[in-house]
C-alpha cells in the first residue's frame, strides 16, 4: 500500500465532510445565533481529523500545524481561540 501525499489526504477528507455535513444537517444551520464565522464548518472539521489523525493532539496543536504549513489552503484561518471555539461549537 503506497502513502498519499498529505495534501491529497486533505483534500480528500473535506470533500467527505462536505458531503456527509450536509447529509447529516439537511440544511438546518448549525448555529442559530451570532455572526458567521471566517472559515466553514467544513474546513473546520477537516483540519480537527487531519490534525488528529497526523497525531497532533488538542486544538492549539492542531492550529499550529494548520497555520504554519496550510495558511494558503485556508487563508481565514485566525486566531487560536476563534478556531477552539468553533472547533467546540458544532460538537
Amino acid at each position: 500500500m503506497t502513502a498519499i501525499p498529505i495534501g491529497n489526504f486533505i483534500i480528500i477528507v473535506f470533500c467527505w465532510v462536505e458531503q456527509e455535513l450536509k447529509s447529516v444537517t439537511q440544511g438546518v444551520r448549525l448555529r442559530g445565533r451570532g455572526f458567521i464565522p471566517q472559515l466553514s464548518d467544513s474546513e473546520v472539521i477537516t483540519m480537527e481529523i487531519v490534525g488528529e489523525f497526523c497525531g497532533y493532539r488538542g486544538d492549539e496543536a492542531i492550529w499550529k500545524y494548520f497555520k504554519q504549513h496550510w495558511k494558503p489552503w485556508f487563508p481565514k484561518l485566525g486566531d487560536r481561540t476563534t478556531f477552539v471555539r468553533q472547533a467546540a461549537n458544532p460538537w
